[in-house]
């Protein structure tokens, strides 16, 4: 590979590794008899941890309910025909229970345990295939839709997170399952805890998979471009395949990217194409390196997996079979063949190169995860989450070695040949003016691509210093002149409506839009007009497009720099100068827009772990941080300080009413009175569920009762509009409690601006209770 790619690819590796999480994992377990179930967990033992596993008192039934005159499973009221408590049978884990016997349906049931979570929530791992939760007989949680025969159609194998009421702890959650896979029932880890906290655990969980999976996608990409330019291209393309299938098996397994992209079974898709083709390029790698020995065994295996990848996606995309069951038989066949060709593989651990053996070593190793994998899944043993990164993670530092020493190797020849030509200075005489000047300049542009080079280093060290993407702008303005310079430029930054804003210009005859631009706005998404950045290095005026790649924007312009080329610039310019500028300007805003997407994604994480996604306000964890030092400072500054909490008052009666999605409606337009109400300096923060809690620094009790009071009335005299419709409005219920008076203790501000909440909702609601 060229030392470009190796320089890349080790770039990569030095900011993507650290970010690495070790992987997570749950024991399964079989059935017991009902005699042997242990008893619920004590709450006690529940409430030591934030999140706890669901593990005591399942038991299930097989076939489905009836229903009850009012349209409810019998099963899940505890109550009507054939609801007999003997009926219910004791199992360890609800999955797979014994004599299936075909059968498709099944319900489970389990005991919940004393909760005090303000936000309690359900994590599933996953279930084969479809299923409804109830609680108290209404239906809480449904994934897939059933017919009136309880069947349906596979729509993927994503995570869960069901909502629980508050008052939840000690009653019998009711699933309903529906199968036609060989698995029936939950699948994985069942836990209980605050949804902010499992949620936070499904990101964590998901890091390590969407590092290295992107990790492994830019090789895919590095290696197809490469692969024209090699003579061993097809080598070159089984690696890119092979990079390709285990990015998209990554991602499609990272449970944070239904939180990117809600398609559950788009993401089976991804990751069944994905698995279907790592044995293609298993076959096509080992193809090239034993030809011709063996390779027509290769290219049979090679040519079933193509087969078998069209027709079970085909055939799944088509509707005409369900693409879960397509996953067994591809099982038994990926390891009849892998067996087949790791057989001839091992010639190449003998007699093959040393960079044919660490490939090889890292494929076997992500075999041998893919078969402890597929063991897991076919219950031959216990469940675990297999780490299959750190196996595309062993293939993506093999890649990156190789890189390298071919790097080394192309240095190493180039100072062979440099001491070839100095032998050679005395016995060519006659050559000597041409080659000293031809040298000479090229010493001068490598020295100048050291000096550029350490610049840039500077300048990312700083971008990768900012804590925001917008510091990078200041950042940009004040060294892209030095980086850039002896040729003359002008930076433009992209303002808010995304036009071309004010210059910095540097150098004799900086270039303007002018000369080189067909239109005065930069790129849009979702407009016709946009800037012509195409050039060449024959151009008099270099535009370059600063950019990156925002999490959920996409591409995203961040400015704009225009160079006058050396040929327009300095008459005295060759080729070679010109060529060298082109080169040296375009790595470096390769490598800056490298750096402006990482600076982005940490924007994208800052934004999820303190922002509420509906509403747009601060979130629980943001107000836990900030409360400590708004205390601090009023405790420091002997400054007042006030605290509400406000509650909507009889939500899920108006979500009973008029559905969650009207709910969640109210919640946005209470956002948008509180933010209305309350200065730009208060901090508003929604707590969970239907509860917001405002803190009012240098506010004392009067102040903050009338903000409170304001926002009472705003919110009771506006309807609530859910789809161009007016709602009956909403009304809060708000406790406010104010440091120094009443309360001595900031630290008590919480607790007794809670109870004055009490109060208001036990005087009739739609009120304000201070603290006394």
């Amino acid at each position: 590979m060229s030392s470009l790619v190796a320089r890349a690819l080790a770039l990569l590796l030095a900011s993507g590794v650290g970010f690495l999480t070790a992987a997570q994992a749950a024991a399964s377990a079989t059935d017991t008899p009902a005699a042997e179930l242990a008893p619920v967990a004590d709450a006690a033992t529940v409430l030591q941890r934030p999140i706890a596993p669901l593990e005591h008192g399942w038991a299930y039934r097989w076939g489905d309910s009836p229903l009850e005159p009012d349209g409810r499973p019998a099963w899940a009221t505890g109550t009507g025909t054939g609801t007999g408590a003997d009926q219910w049978i004791g199992i360890h884990f609800p999955s797979n229970p014994p004599g299936r016997d075909g059968r498709e349906h099944v319900w489970y049931r389990v005991p919940l345990p004393p909760m005090d979570w303000r936000d309690p929530a359900l994590f599933i791992f996953s279930v084969d295939i479809l299923v409804e939760v109830y609680l108290d007989g209404e239906r809480l949680y449904h994934f897939g839709d059933f017919d009136a025969e309880g069947h349906g159609a596979f729509v993927g194998w994503p995570w869960h997170l069901i909502s629980l009421p508050r008052d939840a702890g000690g009653k019998t959650l009711y699933f309903r399952i529906f199968s036609d896979y060989k698995d029936i029932g939950l699948w994985g880890d069942i836990l209980l805890g605050e949804r902010i906290e499992l949620v936070e655990r499904v990101l964590a969980q998901s890091l390590e998979r969407l590092v290295t999976g992107g990790f492994s996608l830019l090789i895919a990409v590095l290696a197809l471009v490469l692969a024209p330019l090699e003579r061993s291209r097809h080598g070159f393309g089984a690696i890119a395949l092979f990079a390709a299938a285990s990015s998209a098996m990554l991602f499609s397994s990272a449970p944070a990217s239904t939180l990117m992209l809600n398609r559950p079974l788009l993401w089976e898709f991804v990751g069944a194409g994905g698995y279907y083709l790592i044995p293609v390029a298993i076959a096509w790698l080992l193809e090239q390196w034993l030809r011709p020995a063996r390779s027509s065994l290769l290219v049979l295996v090679r040519w079933v997996h193509i087969a078998y990848f069209i027709g079970a996606l085909g055939l799944a995309w088509l509707g005409w079979v369900s693409l879960a069951n397509t996953y067994p038989l591809f099982d038994a066949l990926f390891t009849i063949t892998l067996v087949a060709m790791m057989v001839p593989a091992l010639r190449l651990a003998q007699a093959g190169t040393l960079e044919q053996k660490l490939i090889l070593s890292a494929v076997a190793l992500l075999d041998i995860l893919l078969l402890l994998d597929l063991a897991v899944a076919h219950s031959l043993l216990p469940w675990t989450e297999i780490p299959l990164a750190w196996g595309v993670l062993a293939f993506s530092l093999v890649i990156v070695i190789i890189s390298v020493r071919h790097f080394a190797a192309t240095q190493r020849e180039l100072a062979r040949l440099n001491a070839s030509l100095e032998s050679q200075v005395t016995a060519r005489t006659s050559e000597l003016e041409r080659m000293v000047e031809r040298e000479g300049a090229r010493a001068q542009l490598l020295e100048i691509e050291n000096r550029k080079s350490a610049e840039l280093d500077a300048l990312i060290m700083q971008l990768q210093g900012c804590q925001r993407l917008s510091a990078s702008e200041a950042v940009l303005a004040d060294a892209l002149p030095g980086l850039c310079d002896p040729l003359s430029g002008t930076f433009y930054l992209r303002t808010a409506g995304r036009h071309i804003g004010q210059g910095t210009s540097w150098g004799p005859r900086a270039p303007d839009l002018d000369e080189s631009l067909t239109a005065t706005t930069m790129r849009q998404e979702s407009e016709a007009q946009s800037v012509d950045i195409d050039a060449s290095a024959s151009s008099q005026v270099w535009p370059f497009r600063l950019h990156y790649e925002h999490p959920q924007l996409g591409d995203t312009d961040l400015g704009l720099l225009l160079i006058r080329s050396p040929m327009d610039s300095r008459s005295s310019s060759t080729a070679e100068d010109i060529d060298f500028w082109w080169r040296v300007l375009g790595r470096s805003v390769e490598r800056i827009n490298l750096t402006l997407s990482l600076l982005a994604l940490q924007d994208g994480l800052r934004v999820l772990s303190y922002e509420d996604g509906l509403t747009g306000l601060k979130n629980r964890r943001f107000l836990d941080e900030m409360l400590v030092r708004e205390i601090a400072v009023a405790q420091r500054q002997s400054s007042p300080l006030s605290l509400l909490i406000c509650d909507v008052d009889h939500f899920k009666r108006f979500n009973d009413t008029h559905g969650h999605a009207a709910g969640d409606e109210a919640l946005k337009q209470v956002a948008v009175r509180l933010r209305q109400v309350f200065r730009d300096t208060d901090l508003i923060c929604r707590y969970g569920g239907e509860e917001f809690v405002l803190l009012l620094p240098s506010a004392e009790s009067a102040p903050a009762r009338e903000r409170g009071e304001t926002l009472r009335a705003q919110v009771a005299s506006e309807p609530i509009l859910y789809e161009g419709q007016p709602l009956a409005p909403v009304t809060v219920s708000i406790g406010i409690a104010s440091y120094p008076d009443p309360v001595s203790d900031p630290k008590d501000l919480m607790a007794r601006a809670d109870e004055a909440l009490y109060r208001a909702k036990e005087s009739g609601r739609n009120r304000i209770e201070l603290a006394t």
